[in-house]
């Protein structure tokens, strides 16, 4: 045993803890080598740990070992008695203890009392922070790793917490001094992960609904903040009791007992190996073998199953992907003892050898050249062999003395292969090289690349600062009056709901029905027709008949959904009992036997019609409750985006939510004030004769941007538009040395490589403060010209992003940059319009007055009905159901198409920005838990934090309404009447029974035929024959 040589316990209180004579002998599991200790101290209680390893100096799986003495065991050692030659029987005092944690490589150790926790922060020999917690019996968890050193160098025997702030600890290594947070606890999504990780350090913060360290969360004094698993409630804690089989009777039976001769390899890298080989005795004979791996003590032992056993001496596993350390493995067959333990080294780097099976140390390459008569060598170190599916490639390296110059046409390289079984040595003679000596051109180069890597670092390092400073400081003044809300009239609402696809509809339902000479015959075919599907059990029976036919595709479905409400908009009661059946019907198809996917897709005439029936009765809540702000909301995304630069040809902006949108590809860009000066206009006799109107644009702005900027200004001060389209508007500079038409091309324009011109901006006309004259709608900040691949913006045309969009590979020269640097405006432009989106999100899922829309209520009650009548208990189902009701029938397509509500323009950037709102505000409504990783996508990390709080809000709003009196069959009928009354004579129904004759006529035979076989449809094929015959009769006529 060594003696004591390093110890942080001498003194305690004030006064010597204990008085020790001579030398004492830590034992820790027959460990006596100290590498590092700690002093932890708790009011009048106190521990002091060791770190201790093997006097052997090879690296194994349990060569370090941590003990915890109580101090009490410090002042009592035992007295061994030791014998030597020279001086005799002597007595030592001796301490012995079992180890609290084993591993493999550490080298330092701090302990502290959190919580009346004991934690032990490791550092290893190969770099990597360690967090272990012990349990009252000082036995420690799994290690938790903190942090870990890229390059595996080992951490200093000493940690130390930092004394201004303790959540931070000091890690020392050969290079750098780190300072590491004490936990990781945003790592933990739930609160029951983050209490089930039983980290003292971390608890659950009950107001921002995420799992943080005390100091980090509001009101964390509170206990209900603020818990951990100190005093988390019981109905956390779930214990699992296993008992013993009894009364079995093992059965003795004759085995061959398997014996193990080598295990390899056994340096493999962390990401695992698909084959390792086992080479032994009687493997063929044996039964249930597997590899146990044992890491670190208090984490899982993994248990492998044979991958192949090949013969009766070889076999092969498959070896997981695994942490860095040095793991005990061994082999077990027919449940008996394990085989003898070796070390398993997990590591980063693997020790491979190439495909000579030779490794660097193994090989020895020199050059020869001639010098005069004389023979001159150069020695080479080995730095690396790689390998390629065709070549094994040795990589040298040679610091060369003297100045001489080298004649390459008598240049050798020898490769020399040394084996370490013979010594016979393998010469490659033949191999020639060719070396062109550039010292000069070598360190110039060297010098401006690293000119140029300091640039870069520079230009990141700005960036990044830049970034979150103005995620700190960066406000949006959101409008608060933007005049009148835009609406449209109900007609072109539900006709672009209906249609929204078939922008051909909207002319025609808003048309009269040609007149005819014999009205009173005319209006017969129709009045009939609309007779006829006024008769339930013929409509349904003509739908599923439609729906059984090959060739009417979901397109089909879809328009006769939309032909169907629309010839039935004055009888909304009996549109919604069809509704009531055709939902049924669904509910009882065979290809729903998985009851969670009802109404999720849009394949059949039920579902559409659903989506249309909503749009319907959900028109007075939308412009009554939801309009004023979904258009803030639209408004405030459209403010935040240009406020920054937009690519005028791809409409990527630098502040957007939606990644493949992002304008990361722009160079600094400043803010430009001008005077705008408005010119009356006939149009617009409210103006004044002339107003000047101040507008803040940015220098890269093209001069298009420029005018919708001002336009949009004109519309903010006024509350109305100025009267002028974009395009009848011009923008000329007015300067005391000169007045200037600006135009986004022009002579001055300028020419870039391959004939490639750039739109014109305001910096290239130099503009800084002046006066624009103007006879200046407002556009969301996107060019409606084509400029196709002639033109460019922000965005040059051998970038990737244009390449993306545009399909170009122009050669051009592109300032370096790195997407990930402007990551963070996705979420400055996030944190911009957060609380108008949960303004917009609440007050969907709210109930004004307790009060809920009625066609929300009756068909909530309708779900719950029929899962009831089906005996459906499982809660999901119905919550699923109602999801796929009105949400993701109605409110997302609602949310993704601003120009169904509003008479504004959507381009594709604004639609990829709300696409990402309508997915969270889906994932609001979702069951399942997301676990997502730092791999996941951006739009789905923006809103990860949220998604939690929305769905508890969801939860309760669905109760909510569950919660509400029922409505009586009279409440309902009542509303759908007056809103059958609303919408008189909003549509021409005629066009819309025209279209639905259109299916019958080209359906026909399969519907008689299905007439035919069904009882009590004979008055009914006769009502058709007749329909059929009063349109025949009018198309002789060309009336149809």
């Amino acid at each position: 045993m060594e003696p004591l040589h390093f110890v942080d316990a001498l003194w305690w209180g004030g006064q010597h803890s204990f008085d020790l004579q001579g030398q004492v002998y830590l034992d820790c599991g027959c460990r006596s080598l100290l590498i590092s200790s700690s002093l932890i101290r708790q009011e009048e209680r106190g521990w002091w740990v060791g770190v201790f390893h093997h006097n052997h100096g090879d690296r194994a799986w349990d060569s370090t070992a941590v003990c915890v003495f109580r101090m009490e065991e410090l002042q009592d050692p035992t007295c061994v008695y030791f014998t030597h030659f020279y001086t005799g029987t002597n007595c030592v005092q001796s301490i012995k203890k079992s180890p609290t944690l084993i591993h493999s490589g550490l080298v330092a150790v701090y302990g502290t009392v959190v919580l009346n926790q004991i934690v032990l922060f490791l550092g290893t020999d190969d770099g990597q922070l360690l967090k272990a917690v012990l349990n009252e019996d000082m036995k420690s968890n799994c290690p938790e790793i903190l942090y870990e050193i890229e390059e595996e160098t080992s951490i200093f025997p000493k940690l130390r917490l930092d004394p201004v702030d303790s959540n931070y600890i000091y890690l020392f290594s050969a290079n750098k001094v780190r300072r590491i947070p004490v936990a990781n606890c945003g790592r933990y999504v739930s609160e029951q992960e983050c209490l089930s990780a039983k980290d003292p350090y971390c608890g659950w913060c009950s107001l921002n609904q995420r799992c943080t360290l005390k100091e980090n969360c509001t009101r964390s004094n509170s206990t209900k903040g603020w818990f951990n698993i100190s005093h988390a409630p019981d109905k956390d804690l779930k214990i699992l009791l296993r008992f013993p089989a009894r009364n079995q009777v093992c059965t003795p039976s004759f085995m061959h007992h398997i014996n193990i001769h080598s295990i390899e390899p056994l340096w493999i890298s962390t990401l695992g190996k698909s084959e390792i080989t086992v080479k032994g005795e009687n493997f063929t004979h044996a039964s249930g073998i597997k590899l146990i791996l044992t890491g670190s003590s208090g984490c899982k032992q993994e248990i492998i199953k044979v991958r192949n056993v090949i013969n009766d001496t070889q076999m092969t596993f498959a070896l997981p992907p695994m942490r860095k350390e040095a793991k005990s493995v061994c082999i077990q067959a027919d449940g008996r003892k394990c085989s003898p333990p070796v070390t398993l080294h997990y590591v980063s780097l693997p020790k491979e050898n190439d495909n000579l099976n030779i490794s660097k140390t193994e090989v020895e390459v020199y050059l020869s050249y001639m010098n005069g008569s004389q023979t001159v060598k150069i020695y080479f170190s080995v730095q690396n062999i790689t390998e390629k599916p065709d070549r094994s490639t040795i990589l040298c390296k040679f610091k060369r003395e003297g100045t001489e110059k080298i004649d390459f046409s008598t240049v050798k390289v020898f490769v020399i292969v040394c084996s370490e079984i013979s010594v016979l040595r393998l010469c490659f003679p033949s191999l020639l090289v060719a070396f062109i000596v550039t010292r000069y051109k070598s360190k110039e180069l060297t010098r401006k690349q690293s000119q140029q890597l300091e640039l870069l670092e520079y230009e990141i390092r700005k960036e990044i600062r830049e970034g979150f400073a103005e995620l700190q400081m960066d406000e949006l003044d959101v409008v608060d009056s933007f005049g009148t809300v835009p609406f449209l009239d109900y007609k072109h609402f539900a006709i672009r709901t209906f249609f929204p696809e078939s922008g051909g509809f909207a002319s025609i339902f808003s048309e009269d029905m040609p007149q005819s000479r014999d009205q009173t015959r005319k209006d017969e075919s129709f009045n009939m027709l609309h007779a006829l599907i006024c008769n339930k059990n013929f409509l349904v029976t003509l739908i599923h008949t439609l729906e059984k036919q090959k060739n009417f595709s979901v397109k089909d479905r879809c328009l006769f959904a939309s032909f169907l409400t629309i010839a039935l908009q004055t009888k909304l009661v009996y549109l919604t009992h069809i509704l009531e059946v055709l939902t049924k019907d669904l509910m009882e198809q065979s290809s729903n036997v998985q009851p969670k996917l009802l109404l999720r897709r849009t394949e059949s005439v039920v579902e559409k019609l659903l989506t249309n029936w909503m749009s319907v009765c959900l028109s007075g809540f939308l412009r009554e409750t939801i309009g004023e702000p979904f258009y803030l909301l639209v408004t405030t995304l459209n403010q935040k985006i240009n406020k920054g630069p937009v690519d005028a040809i791809t409409c990527k902006a630098l502040y957007t939510l939606n990644e493949d949108w992002l304008l990361w590809q722009v160079s600094e860009f400043k803010t430009v004030t001008v005077n705008v000066i408005f010119e009356k206009i006939p149009e617009n006799e409210s103006g004044d004769i002339c107003q000047t109107i101040q507008v803040n644009v940015l220098d890269c702005d093209t001069i298009g941007q420029t005018k919708e900027k001002s336009l949009q200004a004109f519309l903010n001060k006024n509350g109305f538009p100025y009267g002028l389209q974009l395009d009848e508007i011009g923008l000329e500079l007015v300067s005391e040395e000169q007045q200037r038409e600006l135009l986004d091309i022009d002579g001055s324009s300028e020419m870039m490589e391959d004939g490639i011109r750039k739109l014109n901006t305001i910096a290239h006309y130099k503009v800084t403060v002046c006066f624009i004259n103007g006879c200046l709608f407002f556009a969301f900040c996107c060019l409606d010209v084509d400029y196709s691949d002639e033109h460019c913006h922000l965005i040059l045309p051998d970038s990737e992003a244009n390449k993306d969009m545009k399909g170009s590979g122009h050669k051009g020269k592109q300032k370096f940059k790195v997407k990930e640097m402007y990551l963070t405006k996705l979420l400055s432009t996030k944190v911009a319009i957060h609380s108008v989106v949960e303004n917009l999100f609440r007050s969907i899922w709210s109930l004004p007055n307790n009060k809920a829309p009625v066609a929300i209520k009756y068909f909530f009650d309708f779900l719950d009905a029929q899962a009831e009548s089906k005996r459906i208990t499982d809660p999901d189902v119905v919550h699923i159901w109602k999801t796929n009701s009105l949400p993701l029938r109605f409110w997302v397509n609602i949310l993704k198409n601003p120009q169904f509500v509003f008479d504004v323009k959507k381009t594709s950037h604004i639609d990829g920005c709300l696409s990402v709102i309508a997915q969270a505000f889906m994932d609001a409504f979702s069951l399942a838990e997301q676990t997502m990783g730092k791999e996941a996508p951006t739009n789905k990390l923006l809103y990860a934090k949220d998604i939690p709080l929305y769905k508890k809000e969801v939860k309760a709003y669905y109760k909510a309404i569950r919660d509400l009196p029922p409505l009586t069959t009279s409440e309902v009928e009542e509303f759908l009447t007056q809103e059958s009354k609303k919408h008189e004579n909003e549509f021409n129904e005629e066009v819309a029974l025209m279209e639905i004759y259109r299916y019958i006529v080209k359906y026909y035979d399969e519907i008689v035929s299905k007439l035919e076989r069904e009882r009590g449809f004979e008055e009914v094929q006769k009502q058709l024959q007749q329909v059929k015959a009063l349109f025949d009769e009018k198309k002789k006529c060309k009336w149809v």
